[in-house]
C-alpha cells in the first residue's frame, strides 16, 4: 500500500507527508506506544493511532475533481477485531495536508453507517491536489470525548 501511494504521488507530482495517508500495521502501535499515550493523557495532541478502534480504508483514495466520491471505511473493535457497528464516524475534509491549511470543505459531518462495520463518506472535491479526511470515531456507549482518542487522518489525492 505504501509503495502504491508513493508511486501515485510521484506520478502526479504531489508531495505530501506520509502521516496523512491511512495505513495501519502493528509496528505503528509499538513505535508510538507509551509516548503517544502520555501525550494523549496530558492533552497535548490528538492521538494519531486510534485507542479503541482500527480504521481501514477499503476503497481507493484517488478521485477526480468535480466527481462525487465515496470513501469506504471499515471500523473494527481494537480488542476483538470484530466490525464495529452503531458507532458515530464523524469526518471533516481539509484541502491540503493535515493541519497545513485548515481550509475545510465544509463543517464536520457523519459518515453513513451501512452495517457490518462499514461507513461511507461522500463528498465532491472542488480542486485538484491533496486532501485530508479527519476521521473521528465514537464507539457506541462511549462519550463524545472518545472522538479525540479515536482520530485518524486519511489522505486523498484529487486529480
Amino acid at each position: 500500500m505504501k509503495k502504491f501511494v508513493i508511486i501515485i504521488m510521484v506520478a502526479l507530482g504531489i508531495v505530501a507527508s506520509s502521516s496523512a495517508f491511512a495505513y495501519y500495521s502493528p509496528s505503528d502501535t509499538n513505535m508510538m506506544g507509551s509516548n503517544m499515550g502520555s501525550m494523549m493523557k496530558s492533552g497535548n495532541m490528538m492521538s494519531q493511532i486510534p485507542q479503541d478502534v482500527i480504521v481501514k480504508v477499503t476503497s481507493g483514495q484517488v478521485t477526480k475533481v468535480g466527481k462525487e466520491s465515496t470513501i469506504t471505511l471499515l471500523v473494527l473493535d481494537k480488542e476483538t477485531k470484530e466490525p464495529l457497528s452503531d458507532a458515530q464516524v464523524i469526518v471533516g475534509i481539509e484541502r491540503g495536508a493535515s493541519m497545513s491549511s485548515m481550509d475545510m470543505m465544509s463543517g464536520m459531518f457523519e459518515a453513513k453507517d451501512v452495517g457490518s462495520g462499514k461507513y461511507l463518506v461522500n463528498f465532491t472535491p472542488d480542486k485538484k491536489g491533496h486532501y485530508t479526511m479527519h476521521t473521528h470515531v465514537i464507539p457506541d456507549g462511549k462519550s463524545m470525548h472518545s472522538m479525540m482518542e479515536n482520530h485518524l487522518d486519511i489522505g486523498i489525492i484529487v486529480t
